[in-house]
């Protein structure tokens, strides 16, 4: 099955990939449980990493793209979260927005938008 095609510059949207993939690993379950997908809205691709970890609440999740911010029960796990904030300018520059979707014990889901390639 093919994905729908989304306007974006390749290096910035590897990065984008790359952080979400590594964080779902870094953050899930155990073992970590991972899927990736696209869906086509009207003018944009929203894309998107479920992992199968501990799940955010409101607070924490209204914090996460804020440059600096590390959740209290991951401070022993290398980094300086920076990631979600450089994610989220990227995806800003291409004119396309981020959030997630989380709930305690339901796992969590990351997502970008970008716009649609026009044909």
């Amino acid at each position: 099955q093919s994905w729908p095609i989304a306007v974006g510059h390749a290096p910035w949207v590897e990065e984008v990939w790359s952080n979400y993939i590594s964080n779902a690993v870094k953050y899930g379950g155990e073992p970590p449980q991972i899927t990736i997908g696209a869906e086509q809205e009207k003018n944009y691709v929203r894309f998107y990493v479920h992992d199968n970890g501990p799940g955010l609440d409101a607070q924490a999740r209204s914090r996460l793209f804020a440059a600096g911010t590390r959740l209290a029960q991951h401070r022993a796990l290398k980094g300086h979260g920076l990631g979600l904030s450089i994610v989220r300018r990227i995806v800003e520059r291409l004119g396309g927005e981020v959030g997630v979707e989380s709930e305690p014990g339901q796992g969590s889901t990351f997502y970008f938008t970008l716009p649609i390639a026009q044909n």
